[in-house]
């Protein structure tokens, strides 16, 4: 008796049967990342480690079903590493990677290990803190309220200078019982660099969001403060290494308004990224490019609905951006896309995922980490953090099945490998690896010879 195979084209399914079953899947998501049940609330930073380990924090107690509060490290395939303890009191909402494996965090709370820390400590490559790093009084007191009312002291952002220098900024008052607000820094064993002079920082009722240092070592701040030292500076300022202000440097981006996050371009310009609910001209996208001078370049094109958490720069000038937006350049996409170097929009990144994204890291390898408030990608479990291939979704074509052998043709690109690898039931997430082929430019196909021998979900991974 001849049995026969009919194709259906059901959504992302194309199946094959009766006895064969073929799943044409265009996810990006990384599959050998598989951090089970994941954290039980928000990460806020994702960041990996040149081992190629994943540390974690934020406002979360377990992972996985294992205790972990607030700070974790991650082995590359997404399990716990059980190596890694630490004994932090609430949440973390910032870390910094030090060339020597320590970790400095900061966030909300106020012990480690038992240890008074006042929102700010370090910790050794294992988790344990490190007592070495002694920031005395820490930082304290509260420099705004938050729209929810939050008067609690914070440290938002850490950033780590070329010579162990720390840098924080946040909602605080005073460091070690020393007026200083919003931002200051630290020598490498956590007390104020009185050198780095930041006069009256931030002005009150705001803070600062963000930290990049850049390769001549001016410092950019950003967040939601009007003024910096007196002088007005509007949620964004460029500070020499001494703490005084670029004063040729002063973009305006108006009211009702905050910046989150920002990138460096090679040229001097600047992508920046946040929130707005301003209506005049001034960072209505809730993204701009900003000239050197500060200007606004008028060319970048880029558009998001709400807020725009987090912004980086890929090798190949492309930006991976996340937040809470759900459409971006006038197309649905949400918690996170990708942009070409203009600010138009790049539709070969396409995910969905069903809440926010808040950071972004990216991996040697170009796989890209992604942590926030969301449930699932692409329908699979990831609560709080997911891990996508780096390139587009592999266009799939020609399913072809004869005697027992299957085959499928997928278009290459010569920096691509690409994988043929099945499940046989769709609710499985260890897929099977059955042939793999470099990619040449050309159309090439994937064969499995044995493909009748049970039912089969099929797809080609590119990486």
């Amino acid at each position: 008796m001849t049995k026969r195979l009919k194709i259906l084209e059901i959504g992302w399914l194309l199946l094959v049967s009766s006895l064969a079953t073929i799943a044409q899947s265009n996810s990006l998501l990384d599959t050998t990342f598989n951090p089970g049940t994941g954290a039980n609330g928000i990460i806020e930073t994702v960041l990996p480690q040149p081992d190629g380990k994943i540390l974690i924090c934020g406002n979360f107690i377990t992972f996985n079903g294992v205790t972990n509060s607030y700070v974790a490290r991650l082995n590359t395939d997404g399990s716990v590493d059980t190596n890694f303890n630490s004994q932090v009191s609430y949440w973390v909402r910032t870390m910094a990677l030090q060339p020597d494996g320590k970790i400095v965090i900061g966030g909300f709370f106020n012990y480690v290990a038992g240890y008074s820390r006042n929102l700010i400590a370090r910790l050794n490559s294992d988790g344990s803190l490190d007592t070495n790093f002694d920031p005395g009084l820490g930082a304290v007191g509260v420099l705004g309220v938050a729209v929810d009312g939050d008067a609690d002291p914070f440290i938002f952002a850490t950033a780590l200078q070329s010579d162990g220098k720390i840098l924080i900024t946040g909602n605080f008052t005073n460091y070690n019982g020393v007026n200083i607000n919003g931002i200051a820094r630290l020598t490498t064993n956590g007390m104020l660099d009185t050198t780095f002079n930041v006069g009256n920082g931030l002005n009150y009722a705001s803070w600062g969001r963000s930290l990049t240092v850049q390769s001549n070592g001016q410092i950019l701040v950003t967040g939601w403060f009007t003024s910096y030292n007196n002088h007005p500076f509007n949620r964004m300022v460029r500070l020499n290494p001494d703490g005084s202000a670029d004063q040729t440097f002063n973009p305006n981006f108006g009211n009702l308004t905050a910046v989150y996050g920002v990138t460096v371009l090679a040229d001097g310009q600047y992508v920046v990224v946040g929130d707005s609910q301003n209506t005049n001209v001034y960072f209505i996208r809730d993204m701009a490019e900003i000239n050197a001078d500060g200007a606004f370049d008028t060319n970048f094109l880029a558009v998001s609905t709400d807020k725009t958490e987090s912004i980086r720069r890929q090798a190949d000038g492309k930006f991976l951006m996340g937040g809470y937006f759900s459409v971006v350049d006038g197309q649905r996409y949400s918690g996170i896309a990708r942009l070409n170097p203009d600010g138009s929009l790049d539709p070969s990144l396409s995910v969905s995922i069903d809440n926010f994204v808040w950071d972004i890291a990216l991996q040697t390898d170009g796989k890209i980490l992604l942590s926030g408030g969301f449930a699932t990608v692409d329908g699979v479990l990831r609560n709080s953090v997911a891990r996508l291939l780096s390139g587009s979704a592999p266009v799939l074509m020609n399913p072809q099945i004869s005697g027992k052998a299957f085959t499928l043709s997928v278009p290459t690109n010569p920096q691509s490998t690409y994988t043929l690898q099945y499940i046989t039931n769709v609710s499985q997430t260890n897929w099977i690896s059955i042939v793999s082929t470099n990619g040449n430019g050309a159309i090439v196909s994937l064969t499995d010879p044995a493909a009748l021998d049970s039912s089969r979900f099929y797809r080609i991974v590119a990486h």
